[in-house]
């Protein structure tokens, strides 16, 4: 059986009907019952990773875990990771497949970066066999980073970020968890096709929408003056700021073959994206009305 943690979330939920579609047997790890991707029958274990006996209940049995990042302060979130990892090293599981970032190390620019970093060093130890996958930022997230004024601005440069789709990362996602042992060891990064500045993106997404958009580079302090008016707490702050800063650093630059070589087909970039999915540039429309 394969103990999906982020059942609900963005990939894991893509990741859940992947896996099921293959005939494979799932345990679903979410915080809300309610919020589980329907999924014939599948297990649902409800809890979370600050929860370590309801980790350790839903870990027994099981011999593929994987393992979602969360969302939270850097440093207390990888301590998260690792109270997930050292669940499933305790109930004798198998494979532990960790998705983590691209770029990760104790010298990113980027705090969760770093934070990965730890987990990944923490995966490790726990003498569970692994596979590691780092995904760049997602494509479905770039209305995100663009304001009302379509406007996205942040200390990036010139520097290059390789997007990658979320439904790309679930089918590398699956494609590893189904077949764990020939994934042993591993790193992968997970990219698209292609890696492009802030401001290409703001020229695609204006051929795209026929709404201007453009990329207004900041200093780190100007984006937190910025940013200031939102109240948000300054780690937060921080974490925003640094996936600037690491594209900036050339830590989202590289692009890998891993979607073509272990999902079986070439990555989506915003173009083919945005065909496929309409619906990503519905925001930036509704905007500008």
């Amino acid at each position: 059986m394969i103990l999906l943690t982020g059942a609900s979330g963005g990939v894991g939920a893509r990741v859940a009907q992947r896996l099921a579609a293959g005939g494979e047997s799932l345990r679903l790890f979410v915080r809300d019952a309610s919020r589980a991707p329907d999924v014939p029958g599948a297990d649902v274990a409800v809890g979370s990773y600050e929860d370590l006996a309801s980790l350790e209940a839903a870990m027994r049995g099981i011999s593929c875990a994987f393992v979602a990042s969360v969302y939270g302060e850097p440093v207390r979130r990888s301590r998260l990771h690792m109270n997930a990892m050292d669940a499933a090293a305790r109930a004798g599981v198998g494979h532990i497949v960790y998705l983590s970032f691209q770029g990760a190390s104790p010298d990113s620019h980027f705090p969760y970066g770093v934070d990965h970093a730890l987990s990944e060093a923490h995966l490790e130890r726990t003498g569970v066999p692994y596979t590691i996958l780092r995904d760049s930022l997602y494509l479905d997230s770039i209305p995100h980073y663009f304001g009302s004024d379509g406007i996205a601005r942040g200390p990036a440069g010139e520097g290059r970020t390789a997007w990658v789709a979320r439904d790309d990362v679930a089918d590398v996602v699956a494609a590893v968890l189904a077949a764990p042992s020939r994934h042993a060891g591993r790193t992968y990064d997970v990219t698209g096709p292609e890696a492009t500045t802030y401001a290409e993106v703001a020229a695609t997404l204006t051929e795209l929408t026929g709404r201007t958009f453009r990329f207004e580079n900041e200093s780190v302090e100007e984006g937190r003056r910025s940013r200031a008016p939102l109240g948000a707490p300054a780690w937060q702050v921080d974490v925003w700021l640094g996936s600037y800063l690491a594209a900036a650093a050339g830590e989202l630059a590289p692009v890998s073959d891993t979607v073509e070589q272990i999902a079986g087909h070439p990555p989506l970039g915003l173009r083919a994206y945005a065909q496929r999915r309409p619906e990503l540039l519905a925001p930036l429309l509704s905007e500008a009305k």
